[in-house]
């Protein structure tokens, strides 16, 4: 008699190691460089790279607790003795090793370089993505690259009359053009392995992005780390500071290898709650009041809602957005709503309505009707300079950083096709495809307008990036630092 257990591999092993196997696959691991220095004080690190027990590279660090040096034992006695100064490089004259993280906030960040880690590279910036906070649109900012389509790879198409795209459009990288300018992004085809196993398959991913830069093929080696974003919604906190330990190892060990002939910059692409989530029925909510979900618009009480992605935002088509937008802020779990009424975006919450009006998306007038939803009343008191909101609610640490230019922004020059509304959720809410939904459990996501769901970090050795900085101004930073274009693919 067949032993059915015991014949089927995936009955034998489990699921959940076969997964595993497939994420992390046969090869020897890439990223070697001690997980622990030897000895850590305000001077430097001392590590021990061939597990002798024996301290042979050192980290040296000048005053303000920056690695500016690093330093190794050649003659077996435990002490440096040849010193290279990593300043003294030229980042022109230097590869470039680019890592962007999918969904690191900016306070777990700062957090852990406060604790003395990634001090290789010059304290961090504020980075504030567009609104909604979506990976496709930040990062065609951050490359300076082609709008998307829409906000996601699911979007309503205005001149269709019709929701087009899913699954097949996200596998098929049609949301993400900047994939054609980057030299890594895993294959969509296994991004769903990386929230059923985060673990193995971030570290899959970190491994391989060792491999590409030590075949050294480009000057400049720009990887998009997506796996990332299951570790922070799958494990929270402890899963993106895991993440970034291992990026520190990754970017030592490039400077250890190189004898300090590389310049590193750690940049993610948006913040995240980290706050455990549950679907908001968004669905069950509109049907509720008398709306129609459909694919194609026909009447006034016809909604076209996009559910794809798990997140904290929704966007939806209709020929009332004043009436939906009313509907949907009346939602507990709604935190704001926005539609386009003529040249102004409204906002709506449960503080009040405002407009906001541009005539050339950089000033900004802001106007309440009733309350002040964005409670910017005070700083932004007739016409108001974008960039100077920009920097007033990042220094404050305001709950809807630069709020003005993202929400004008997402209404009127962000996607190709913008949606009629967008709602942003409370945090302990998400909305997406109920297939995905079912999959996994979420501690953490993405997508409000809010300052979890936003804010992140750029930060380099190449020298010290001025924060605070919107996605779309990355490409001038790096010009300044290498006085080279950025990307160098583009």
């Amino acid at each position: 008699m067949t032993r059915r257990n015991a014949s089927h591999p995936a009955r034998a092993l489990g699921w959940g190691m076969l997964l595993a196997l497939l994420a992390t696959g046969c090869k020897p691991p890439a990223v070697t460089f001690p997980a622990e220095p030897l000895a850590a004080t305000a001077a430097g690190a001392d590590y021990d790279i061939d597990g002798d027990g024996t301290a042979d590279f050192f980290f040296l660090a000048n005053a303000a607790g920056r690695y500016d040096r690093i330093a190794y034992d050649r003659d077996g006695d435990g002490k440096p003795d040849q010193i290279v100064h990593l300043d003294a490089i030229r980042p022109q004259r230097a590869r470039h090793l680019v890592i962007v993280l999918d969904g690191i906030p900016f306070d777990v960040l700062k957090a852990f370089y406060q604790a003395g880690h990634l001090r290789l590279c010059h304290p961090p910036a504020e980075l504030v993505p567009p609104y909604p906070v979506m990976t496709d649109l930040a990062l065609e900012d951050v490359f300076g690259h082609t709008p998307c389509d829409g906000f996601e790879a699911k979007f309503f198409r205005r001149s269709a009359n019709r929701l087009v795209g899913g699954t097949s459009e996200y596998l098929a990288g049609k949301n993400e053009p900047f994939k054609k300018i980057i030299q890594y992004r895993a294959p969509t085809m296994t991004d769903g392995l990386a929230y059923l196993k985060p673990r193995p398959y971030f570290r899959k991913e970190i491994h391989e992005v060792k491999r590409l830069w030590d075949r050294r093929e480009t000057m400049e080696t720009i990887a998009y780390v997506v796996s990332s974003a299951a570790m922070g919604s799958r494990l929270g906190e402890a899963g993106q500071t895991e993440t970034l330990r291992w990026c520190e190892r990754l970017m030592y060990q490039a400077v250890y290898e190189t004898a300090g002939l590389v310049k590193v910059t750690l940049l993610a692409d948006h913040g995240q709650t980290n706050v455990p989530c549950q679907p908001a029925g968004l669905r069950k909510y509109l049907k509720a009041k008398k709306w129609r979900l459909v694919q194609r618009l026909r009447n006034d009480r016809d909604v076209a809602l996009v559910d794809f992605g798990l997140v904290t935002c929704a966007a939806m088509s209709t020929r009332r957005p004043a009436e939906l937008a009313r509907d949907l802020i009346a939602s507990p779990k709604v935190t704001l709503a926005s539609y386009a009424d003529g040249d102004a975006v409204v906002v709506l919450s449960r503080d009040g309505e405002a407009t906001i009006r541009s005539a050339d998306g950089k000033t900004f007038e802001y106007t309440p009707r009733t309350g002040d939803p964005l409670k910017l009343a005070d700083l932004a008191k007739g016409p108001a300079d974008g960039r100077a909101i920009l920097k007033a609610t990042v220094a404050a640490g305001h709950e809807y950083p630069d709020a003005l230019y993202r929400l004008w922004r997402a209404h009127f020059a962000l996607a190709e096709n913008p949606p009629d509304v967008i709602v942003s959720l409370d945090d302990r809410y998400y909305h997406g495809s109920a297939g995905f939904a079912g999959a996994v459990k979420m501690a953490s996501t993405h997508g409000g307008l809010n300052r979890a769901n936003s804010t992140t970090f750029i930060m380099s050795s190449a020298g010290k990036i001025e924060g605070p900085l919107r996605s779309e101004d990355v490409p001038d930073a790096m010009r300044q630092l290498f006085a080279r274009p950025f990307p160098l693919g583009r």
